[in-house]
């Protein structure tokens, strides 16, 4: 089976391939001091609660945006995995042309997430990611990674507000209220939150039409892509697991 790890800035997802299907996704929070140790610790638990262990893995394939992990990484590979990981250079792989003014610039899973929908649709598309950042990854009809805008991601908005306004509880949940004029304090913030964020990423996504050619397919993925999805007919699919088919795409055609 093939591990698969999409390490963010927030959170590292672990992602278990079969041959054919994804078999389980873990997250674990994201500490750029960990150790392979630890990793390999963390990895054991998710593993045996689904009645896997270490020898199960035969593949290793990594997309990290934290390179102070990378040591960690590389020994929870070389001590418990036995197999050397793949670390997913994006200027490197092969699938997709990268058109940006420097290819090494681009994010790992800005490229991953481009790659496994274009593979889905095989059209124009534009990627909305919505993780620590939001970004939005355009490409062509013919496959090539065009370029794209980033945002403030939507937690780290709200994490923003109630730490400047001291008055404001934290919320734990969000929704879309009913109205965008609200009378009670949650769901103002509510509707600031989500329905001003599905706003912004509807505007930006009319302009990033609007510079492309032909009609580009818009598609979410992330953990509130649903969430934003429902507040805006400008999100046509949400696909939630885009990084993880991106790897096992590279992985299975060995064009990392």
């Amino acid at each position: 089976m093939l591990l698969a790890l999409d390490v963010g800035n927030t959170n590292i997802k672990f992602g278990l391939w079969g041959p054919n299907s994804l078999l389980a996704i873990w997250r674990a929070s994201t500490r750029k001091n960990i150790s392979g140790d630890e990793l390999g610790l963390i990895l054991e638990g998710f593993l045996r609660l689904n009645g896997y262990t270490f020898a199960d893995v035969s593949g290793f394939i990594v997309a990290s945006v934290v390179p102070p992990m990378r040591p960690a990484i590389a020994r929870l590979g070389a001590r418990y995995l036995n197999v050397t990981p793949i670390f997913v250079e994006p200027h490197r792989q092969k699938l997709m042309p990268i058109l940006y003014d420097d290819p090494k610039e681009v994010g790992a899973d800005r490229v991953l997430v481009s790659i496994a929908a274009y593979r889905r649709f095989q059209r124009g598309l534009v990627i909305v990611d919505f993780g620590t950042a939001t970004t939005f990854d355009c490409v062509s009809a013919k496959g090539e990674y065009l370029g794209g805008a980033i945002a403030p991601g939507f937690r780290l908005s709200a994490d923003a507000l109630f730490q400047k306004a001291s008055r404001l509880p934290k919320l734990e949940q969000f929704f879309a209220p009913p109205n965008a004029i609200c009378r009670d304090t949650i769901q103002s913030l509510n509707a600031g939150l989500v329905l001003g964020y599905a706003g912004l990423v509807e505007g930006l996504i009319a302009r990033i039409k609007s510079e492309m050619t032909g009609e580009p397919l818009v598609a979410a993925t992330g953990g509130l892509a649903a969430l934003i999805a429902k507040q805006t007919p400008a999100i046509a699919e949400v696909l939630p697991d885009l990084t993880m088919e991106g790897l096992k795409i590279l992985f299975d055609e060995k064009m990392y």
